[in-house]
């Protein structure tokens, strides 16, 4: 295991030990970007405890963090995206399903360079769960090494998605495309953390997972172990994933294709 796959992997497990530490009483909720777009005390702490643990590792790290209170607290250097090398990092994702208790929520932590991930952790903190990845060398679920699943036809497949924060234009296009592949899959799920998500699908528990409104940090460790379990993870359009890329489709390739394609007509209705 390659040195910047450790470090990832004992930051996702600091800022998880964090979060079990604020379960029980998770401090003051306030709202971001809309009254649906939560953050608490929790998200800060396990931010703090995240790039604090790279740090303590590689000194001169950068980071691009969803919380910015996290920069000043862990006295951190912001990054940006397309740095040689930044630590992109979300806290807690599915902080909705941590305010009400529901058991899926995650810690991400990628290392990019020049925009592409090349190394990444996702912790699913209540069932124990450490996904990772490095270029080249494979994904792994706590030791186990993963392979996507090889169903080729949308019918058969079990798909995820998650909702949007935006409930306007967004949402109406979320919908749209749910109620058109609801009547062509086998059946689709929806837990609240796209970085899981991801993960799921690399693990072969899922065939598909696509979603709307997605950002950097919400992505970066969940595209590495998608590539790395031989997905195809694309915008919309079919257009590589990159920074950013927003709305997203992610399968193995040859569903991809088909998947990509019901998308594209439930879009246009």
């Amino acid at each position: 295991m390659n040195v910047r796959l450790e470090i990832a992997i004992a930051a996702a497990r600091a800022g998880g030990d964090a979060l079990r530490l604020r379960a029980a009483d998770m401090g003051r909720i306030r709202t971001k970007s809309t009254a649906f777009d939560m953050v608490t005390e929790a998200d800060i702490a396990s931010g703090v405890a995240v790039v604090r643990s790279v740090a303590a590792s590689i000194a001169d790290a950068r980071f691009v963090v969803e919380e910015p209170e996290v920069y000043s607290l862990a006295g951190v250097v912001r990054g940006e995206l397309d740095d040689p090398e930044v630590w992109v990092i979300d806290p807690l994702d599915g902080t909705t399903s941590f305010i009400h208790g529901y058991p899926c929520y995650s810690v991400s932590v990628a290392c990019l360079s020049y925009g592409q991930p090349v190394v990444g952790a996702v912790y699913n903190v209540p069932a124990d769960e450490m996904t990772y990845a490095s270029l080249g060398e494979g994904a792994f679920l706590n030791g186990r090494r993963l392979q996507c699943a090889s169903t080729e036809e949308i019918r058969q497949s079990l798909i995820i998605t998650g909702f949007p924060y935006d409930r306007t234009i967004t949402l109406d296009k979320q919908l749209r495309v749910f109620g058109h592949l609801m009547r062509e899959v086998h059946d689709i799920r929806r837990d609240g953390s796209s970085a899981i998500d991801c993960c799921h699908v690399a693990a072969g528990r899922a065939d598909a997972f696509w979603e709307f409104g997605l950002m950097p940090w919400d992505l970066s460790a969940g595209v590495l172990i998608l590539r790395e379990v031989g997905a195809v993870i694309t915008g919309l359009n079919g257009e590589e994933w990159t920074v950013d890329v927003s709305d997203v489709c992610a399968a193995n390739p040859v569903l991809h294709t088909e998947l990509l394609a019901a998308i594209q007509r439930g879009l246009r209705g």
